[in-house]
């Protein structure tokens, strides 16, 4: 290097302003001299590296490619694409780079998210892909719960990114379900995740000085997806630390939470009259002590007005009812009110009173509290049966901002868990093994002017996931280095670790210090402060103040060094309201406002209620292990500059942030190491096809090599093809499980594999066009034999209606008066059946009750014979009615298929109701886990991202024969072609010669007869030829039974019936005895007997149904069972 280091080489040198720059250099050495821009200048030796053409291509995509891997070649890489070319995303190996461009592009627009959706590699790099690789991984391979963290200072971009990860996964679920109904759930969910982020917004978000919507709070959603069809199902959220000073107070510049301007723009004059506001945050001592006023970005200026409409929508979307929204604004305005009470000293006692004791009236009347209990609470510092302790002016503002963080906390609080069961997975598919992407979106790092007690939280959350980062890409990667008996490159990373350990550790940890220092009575932010120099003062993380008052002290955190102020630490820490201020509350007429700030807790035995920090420090610790037991994804969001302008890159402000992110440390390990892994199954099973002909030889196809003699297969086809390709060692190594390997190896095997594929998919298309022909031809002839019956069948039931009653009493049926009126009633309660099988059971059967319960249950096997056993499940499991069940199969849906294809409009017309929609719309997900298979092949078949024509065009042709296929098997072949196909249901197969049998029920000769477990089955009536079983039934029931092979045909209809009048019959039903309806006017109404209704629920209908039914017949059981039966 030192060689080419010549004067007038063209160099990188860290510029002391602006940080790394390019010069032209002047003298080389220790100190080296360069000319640069306002120079020149004289810098270290390390400061210095030398300029190579081509050394940072800005057409790098991915950062693992750059040929001179260095800090300086990296910044103008990043530098190169986001100012000359707009590129805002660079890839990092598998991890994404996103640098905030504080304006739109049009590749983050709707339509370009849509066609991302649709493929599996892309042009440029996008966080979308994460996403993408994250659905993926659960839904199409079947991996573990996967987290995506999102990382980056305040401004950077964090919120703005997990918002439209989740509408990519929303348009993923959506685009991949197979129905309407899957689609309408998924877009439901998806529509009620974005109707939730105006609300959390608004009241968790503020101005800052580094950004105009930064988030005050932390969260972790949890994306919920059916894993068999991929289908959104819901959400979770847990919210982290929001930050409740900001309630109270702002620094310079900056405002509280958006809500309470909001509040002020949007309210119209009866709602400021109602809630004792004005229009003017300049009026409320709250919100104005940053002197700001406005949003501002770039001097676009973000109107409150419209975002109160925003949020109002929110509320309505999102469920929250008028009254909720009512109870809010008077918690919010009374916040705003009791800022302005103000206090001054008694001057005849030395303790506070209040200056303007209008306003807590006002406040109080917000609150539907006591006035004059809330008057006396805002003074009384502790109250005992003994003694009254009155607070001083600094006590009583410190218990007014307590009392007015508790009421905004407990709302908010509110809104997360409202949110929660509005989002969340309905009962049925939390049944199911659900999976779940996790976006982690948290406070970024913070360095203030003046630093606090929520600095300090927020900066160790960082400081803790930087831990969780270095773990996961450095030390887990070592270990399995070491557990496969791989040598890992050493790599000199930055470990943050004994940091953490300082802030977190039990004892003798900052945290654990402050802890005790509240728990102790005489303990104050002083004492804190000399306690944490004393034990931690020699640390090196440790910064300890020169100066002698302990009001402060620094931690070199692996982003920046930071120092706090400790001034009212543990005031902040503790964060207890006084018990007098929560009985108050508590007592509200409103019973939203008396939840909010929690029950007065005894303490029992002196025990301290638990602190900020330790319930934070818990929080955090189960957060990480939620991380630890997901795949992780990282995208690090970058801030470009900091007066958060477009277009802009300041060098020395991202290369902080490039260097506490740890990019330059994760690039040398990936690149020194093996980055490319897979199980020895895996390689085998995706390279055999390259595999060389002395390993197919002896592992022919459709065999695999045993588990022992599996690494020197993998061995064999790795060698072969490194040795081929020229590359260097060592190029790749074989583990004890894996397979390591360079990227360079893993590119040449999927180029080669590519190749062969797309030499061998030509070849196989022929033979599966073929088979698709054969398969098709097959299917017509079927279907031409299937029609033709079917056809018959109408014929002759069409021939049986068009005869008149008259015709089968002329013909001798012998029916008598009594019966033509049973026969009436049959045929309008079954209206399915076929008349001459009415007409046979009702000759045959001695009584009429015997002739129902016979034909309710040829209803319940006609129902049960013409369906599936899949749709019967599903029919079961919605609690469908037996009419609805019976018109769904004369419109022949009776398949999945049909079912899914159901719209609103039909399910009305068919009849059904509001919870059968319901029902049937959760069984349909639930029963969804064989119809994704086609969507994971397609999806695997992708994979290798082949995009040339030819085999776009062939895989698009085998896609839409593959859907044909599937289509036509799951709607017309399983369980129906049994014996053509090898199916284990013959049940629709075109008749032969020996199953054209008679039926002993309708007496038909001419349809085919099915041999069935309990004897032969009729496909006409579904009558069954008498077995033992059979036989035993007709003889209960007084039936005739056939005595020989050939018996009398059905006898004709009688003449001239009519239907019976309601109530004419008194005979026994199986819902109870039917009576004559009563004839006599001005009797009372009958009494609904117990014992019908017992037997209507027994039949399957509800109570409700059952009881609305017999009243609606005059408590004539007779025609509630027709009600009830026709789903009237």
């Amino acid at each position: 290097m030192s060689e080419l280091m010549k004067p007038g080489t063209k160099v990188f040198y860290v510029n002391p302003t602006s940080g790394w720059a390019i010069g032209t250099l002047i003298e080389y050495g220790k100190k080296c001299k360069v000319d640069g821009e306002g120079g020149p200048y004289t810098v270290i030796q390390d400061e210095v590296h030398l300029h190579t053409d081509g050394a940072y291509d800005r057409s790098f995509q991915n950062l693992f490619s750059m040929g001179d891997l260095h800090q300086a070649t990296l910044l103008y890489c990043l530098k190169g694409r986001y100012e000359e070319d707009g590129m805002m995303f660079t890839r990092m190996g598998e991890i994404i780079i996103s640098i905030n461009p504080f304006c739109f592009k049009e590749y983050n627009s709707r339509e370009a998210m849509e066609d991302h959706t649709k493929k599996e590699k892309w042009a440029q790099p996008h966080t979308w892909e994460v996403a993408h690789q994250a659905y993926k991984k659960i839904i199409v391979m079947d991996r573990n719960n996967q987290s995506i963290l999102i990382s980056g200072e305040s401004g950077a971009g964090k919120t703005e990114t997990a918002k439209t990860l989740i509408d990519y996964l929303g348009m993923m679920s959506s685009s991949h379900s197979c129905n309407a109904v899957q689609k309408t759930l998924a877009e439901g969910v998806n529509k009620k995740l974005k109707a939730s982020n105006p609300i959390l917004e608004s009241f968790g978000n503020a101005k800052t000085s580094r950004n105009d919507n930064s988030s005050r709070f932390g969260k972790y959603i949890k994306l919920f997806f059916d894993k068999d069809s991929g289908v959104l199902t819901g959400a979770e959220m847990v919210h982290y630390l929001l930050e409740k000073s900001r309630i109270v107070t702002q620094n310079e510049g900056e405002r509280g939470y958006h809500v309470f301007y909001e509040l002020l723009a949007g309210a119209t004059p009866e709602m400021k009259k109602k809630y004792h506001i004005t229009g003017k945050p300049q009026d409320y001592a709250c919100l104005s002590k940053g002197n700001q006023f406005i949003r501002e970005l770039n001097g676009h200026v973000t109107e409150d007005t419209e975002e109160y409409k925003h949020l109002m929508q929110a509320f309505k979307d999102t469920g929250i009812s008028d009254d909720q929204q009512d109870s809010i604004f008077r918690v919010l305005s009374a916040i705003l009110n009791l800022q302005n009470v103000n206090f001054v000293t008694d001057e005849s006692t030395g303790k506070a009173k209040i200056e303007n004791p209008e306003l807590v009236k006002i406040v109080a009347g917000l609150l539907n509290c006591n006035e004059e209990a809330f008057h006396e609470c805002l003074k009384v510092k502790a109250k005992t049966a003994i003694m009254t302790q009155y607070a001083d002016v600094s006590e009583a503002q410190d218990m007014r901002d307590a009392l007015s963080k508790g009421l905004y906390s407990g709302v908010f609080d509110w809104l997360v868990g409202k949110l929660n069961t509005v989002i969340a997975p309905d009962s049925r598919s939390k049944q199911k093994n659900l999976r779940y992407i996790g976006l982690l979106d948290i406070f970024g790092f913070e360095n203030f002017k003046i630093n606090s007690f929520e600095q300090f939280c927020i900066n160790y959350t960082n400081e803790s996931l930087q831990n969780h980062y270095n773990k996961y890409t450095f030390v887990q990667d070592k270990e399995e280095c070491d557990a496969e008996g791989i040598k890992c490159p050493i790599v000199n990373y930055p470990d943050n670790g004994p940091c953490l350990e300082m802030l977190q550790k039990d004892k003798g940890g900052v945290m654990a210090q402050l802890d005790g220092e509240c728990a102790f009575k005489l303990g104050t932010d002083g004492s804190f402060t000399e306690k944490a120099w004393g034990t931690h003062g020699e640390s090196e993380f440790f910064i300890k103040p020169k100066a002698t008052v302990p009001d402060r002290f620094g931690i070199k955190h692996y982003a920046a060094d930071v120092t706090y102020m400790t001034a009212g630490w543990l005031e902040k820490n503790s964060d207890t309201l006084k018990d007098e201020m929560k009985k108050v509350v508590n007592a509200s007429t409103t019973e939203f406002i008396a939840a909010l700030l929690g029950e007065v807790e005894d303490q029992v035995g002196g025990k301290k209620k638990p602190t900020v920090s330790f319930k934070f420090k818990k929080q955090l610790e189960q957060l990480k292990e939620e991380l630890n037991s997901t795949d992780s994804h990282f995208i690090r969001t970058v801030k470009p500059n900091p007066q958060m302008k477009a277009g802009i890159i300041n060098n020395a402000y991202v290369m902080t942030q490039l260097t506490c992110a740890g990019v330059m440390e994760t690039i040398i390990m990936k690149r020194q190491g093996y980055p490319v892994r897979q199980t020895h199954k895996d390689f085998w099973l995706r390279y055999r096809i390259i595999a060389p002909k002395d390993v197919k030889k002896k592992y022919p196809a459709g065999t695999h090599p045993p588990e022992d003699e599996m690494p020197q297969a993998c061995r064999s086809i790795a060698s072969f093809w490194a040795d081929i390709l020229y590359l260097k060692a060592p190029h790749f190594d074989i583990g004890h499980s894996k397979v390591f390997s360079k990227a360079k190896v893993n590119e040449g095997l999927e180029t080669v594999r590519h190749k062969k594929v797309k030499t061998l998919m030509p070849k196989c298309i022929p033979y599966l066009i073929r088979w698709i022909q054969a398969y098709k031809k097959k299917k017509a002839e079927l279907e031409e034999k299937r029609r033709l019956a079917q056809l018959e069948i109408q014929r002759a039931a069409e021939e049986a209606r068009n005869r008149k009653p008259g015709d089968v009493t002329s013909s001798g049926s012998g029916l008598e008066s009594e019966k033509e009126k049973h026969f009436a009633s049959f045929v309008d309660l079954f209206p399915h059946f076929d008349l001459g099988v009415i007409l046979n059971i009702v000759e045959n059967a001695p009584t009429k009750d015997l002739a129902m319960d016979f034909l309710l249950d040829m209803q319940k096997q006609r129902v049960s014979e013409a369906l599936p056993s899949t749709v019967k499940t599903v029919f079961e499991e919605a609690n469908l009615r037996a009419s609805t069940q019976e018109t769904l199969i004369e419109r022949g849906v009776t398949d999945r298929e049909k079912l899914y294809e159901l719209s609103s409009d039909e399910m009305a017309e068919i009849g059904f109701t509001q919870e059968e929609r319901d029902n049937l719309a959760g069984v349909l997900l639930s029963q969804q886990s064989n119809w994704i298979v086609n969507q994971r092949l397609n999806l695997l078949m992708g994979a290798d991202g082949r995009d040339e024509k030819e085999i776009e065009e062939d895989m698009a042709m085998l896609e839409k024969a593959a859907a044909e296929v599937k289509k036509d098997l799951e709607g017309h072949l399983a369980g129906k072609y049994a014996k053509k196909f090898g199916y284990s249901d013959n049940s629709k197969l075109p008749p032969s010669q020996d199953q054209v049998k008679w039926c002993c029920v309708c007496g038909r000769r001419d349809k085919p007869m099915e041999l069935r477990t309990g004897g032969w089955k009729c496909t006409t009536c579904k009558g069954m030829k008498p077995s033992t079983e059979v036989a035993a039934k007709y003889a209960r029931l007084g039936l005739k039974q056939p005595q020989s092979s050939t018996p009398a045909p059905a006898p004709p209809r009688p003449k001239g019936y009519a239907k019976a009048p309601p109530g004419s019959c008194s005979v026994k039903h199986p819902a109870g005895t039917l009576k004559p309806r009563a004839e006599t006017t001005g009797a009372a109404t009958p009494q609904a007997n117990p014992e019908v209704i017992k037997r209507f629920i027994s039949m399957g209908f509800t109570e409700e149904r059952a009881k609305d039914a017999l009243k609606r017949s005059g408590n004539d059981a007779a025609k509630a069972c027709e009600i009830l039966l026709s789903g009237a």
